[in-house]
C-alpha cells in the first residue's frame, strides 16, 4: 500500500511524463474510495488466509526436505484456491451491497 502509488507515479513520470498533480488528479479520477477501502478491507483476509494455511501445511512437515517441498506446493495449491474463493465470496457480497 505504501510504495504502490509512488511506484505508480516513478513509471507514469518516466514513461509518460506525467507529473505529480496531473498523476494525483487523474488516480483521483480513475480509483474510487469504494474501490480503495473494498481492497483495504480484502487484504487483511487474505493474509490470514495464507498464513493460516501456511503455518498449517508447516506444522505438518514430518522427515526431511522432501516433506518441505511437499507441504510448500500443498500450501501454495490451497492459498491460492481459498483466496480465489474468498474473492468471490466478497464479489458476491459486495455485490449485494451495490459497493
Amino acid at each position: 500500500m505504501c510504495w504502490g502509488w509512488p511506484a505508480a507515479w516513478s513509471a507514469a513520470r518516466s514513461q509518460l511524463d506525467v507529473g505529480f498533480d496531473d498523476f494525483l488528479d487523474r488516480m483521483a479520477k480513475a480509483v474510487s474510495a469504494t474501490s480503495y477501502l473494498v481492497g483495504i478491507a480484502k487484504a487483511p483476509v487474505f493474509a490470514v488466509i495464507i498464513s493460516v494455511v501456511g503455518c498449517f501445511q508447516g506444522f505438518r512437515t514430518r522427515g526431511g526436505a522432501d516433506s518441505v517441498g511437499q507441504q510448500t506446493t500443498r500450501s501454495v495449491v490451497q492459498s491460492i484456491f481459498l483466496v480465489i474463493v474468498a474473492d468471490a465470496l466478497f464479489s458476491i457480497a459486495f455485490s449485494l451491497l451495490d459497493l
